[in-house]
């Protein structure tokens, strides 16, 4: 795992999670933050706790094993579409007990985190490379 990536991640987390807490939120029922939008593509993370998860009809059995008491989707959409919801980390905490970063690259799911990582970067080479296209044939 990227350890720098992981770190970045939870740094970030963490400070959504002190923004819903301030925002009187319940963060243990669950809420959803969108960390980036664009005109085609949008990423964001959904905090779900394990019985919103396992509500959810036709979820994989493989990732109903990983579900913990807390647990963090990163979400992909490409026009308007979710093309990937990657499970980056599950915790045996509430959201409320959350304290530090740390707390959270505790639970990180690497492989799902860097799945999220190289499908964010792809989208966003290509979005990047179709940019470049446009501006040459619009020369």
């Amino acid at each position: 795992m990227d350890n720098g990536y992981a770190q970045t991640i939870a740094s970030d987390i963490m400070q959504m999670l002190e923004s819903a807490k301030s925002s009187d939120l319940d963060v243990n029922s669950g809420f959803q933050n969108d960390a980036f939008t664009a005109e085609k593509f949008s990423f964001g993370y959904l905090f779900y706790p394990r019985e919103m998860l396992l509500n959810i009809p036709n979820l994989p059995q493989s990732v109903r094993k990983k579900i913990k008491k807390s647990n963090i989707l990163g979400l992909v959409d490409v026009e308007g579409k979710k093309v990937g919801i990657h499970l980056i980390c599950s915790m045996t905490i509430g959201f409320d007990e959350v304290k530090t970063a740390e707390d959270i690259i505790a639970g990180i799911n690497s492989k799902e985190l860097m799945d999220f990582k190289e499908q964010i970067a792809g989208i966003l080479q290509k979005d990047l490379v179709g940019n470049i296209d446009e501006k040459k044939t619009q020369q």
